[in-house]
């Protein structure tokens, strides 16, 4: 009997910690998917005032005051959760790994938009140079969108669980 009782400690122990982090799970996730949701309303909305705007310093302006900081705020905010199975760190990680690659992918379309800042549109080199930092926002737009379909896909996976 005296060992029974460690034994039920123990097995108490472990399934609150398991119930508490596929709370913190719940958590992380819902918060993942709010950041998204805002993220992509205001990337439209910053989409069209870039579009809407002749100004390249205007359009650098919103992408490297608005768009960036919303995304290393984003990654914060997944950072901060605190998940402890070895399945839940790894979503979180890809999660990261998201946010990283969108992060990525704004820097390239602000190397973009710098370029023609400083670049002579006539000139052969500067056509070859945007030619390869176009196809480099397209292939880091793939990126995203694998790296986001990973995380639900990973997420329903866990869940069916």
């Amino acid at each position: 009997m005296k060992r029974l009782i460690p034994i039920l400690l123990a097995g108490f122990l472990i399934a609150g910690c398991q119930a508490q982090d596929q709370e913190e799970l719940g958590a992380m996730y819902n918060a993942f998917e709010r950041n998204q949701s805002e993220i992509e309303a205001d990337f439209q909305d910053y989409y069209k005032e870039i579009e809407a705007s002749d100004d390249r310093e205007t359009q650098l302006k919103i992408i490297y005051e608005e768009m960036i900081p919303a995304i290393e705020d984003f990654e914060t905010t997944i950072q901060n959760y605190e998940v402890s199975s070895d399945e839940h760190k790894a979503l979180k990680e890809d999660m990261l790994t998201y946010i990283g690659s969108l992060h990525e992918l704004t820097a390239n379309i602000g190397k973009f938009n710098r370029t023609f800042i400083a670049g002579n549109p006539f000139d052969d080199e500067f056509t070859k140079e945007a030619d390869e930092m176009l196809e480099t926002v397209r292939s880091q737009e793939e990126k995203v969108q694998k790296d986001y379909d990973r995380v639900l896909d990973e997420y329903k996976g866990l869940n069916a669980e």
